[in-house]
C-alpha cells in the first residue's frame, strides 16, 4: 500500500510532536518518522534537557566528599 504524504517529519522529540499536530490539524497529510522505539517523546522527556544533562555531568565528575559526622 502506497500512501502520499504531504511532509515527512523526522523525529518524535518536542519540535516534532508540535510541528506534525499543527500540520495535522491545517489538512496536511503527516508521516511521523522516529528511529528508536525508546525515544518516544525525545530526548528532554527521556534523557533530559541540557541544564539537566549538565547537572548529572557536574555531579558525576564532582569530588567525592565524605561525611565524616557522627
Amino acid at each position: 500500500m502506497k500512501t502520499k504524504y504531504d511532509v515527512v517529519v523526522i523525529g518524535f522529540g518536542k519540535a516534532g510532536k508540535t510541528l506534525a499536530a499543527k500540520l495535522g490539524k491545517n489538512g496536511k497529510n503527516v508521516a511521523l518518522i522516529e528511529k528508536d522505539a525508546n525515544m518516544y517523546g525525545g530526548t528532554c522527556i527521556n534523557v533530559g534537557c541540557i541544564p539537566s544533562k549538565r547537572l548529572i555531568t557536574d555531579s558525576l565528575n564532582a569530588p567525592k566528599v565524605l561525611n565524616n559526622s557522627t
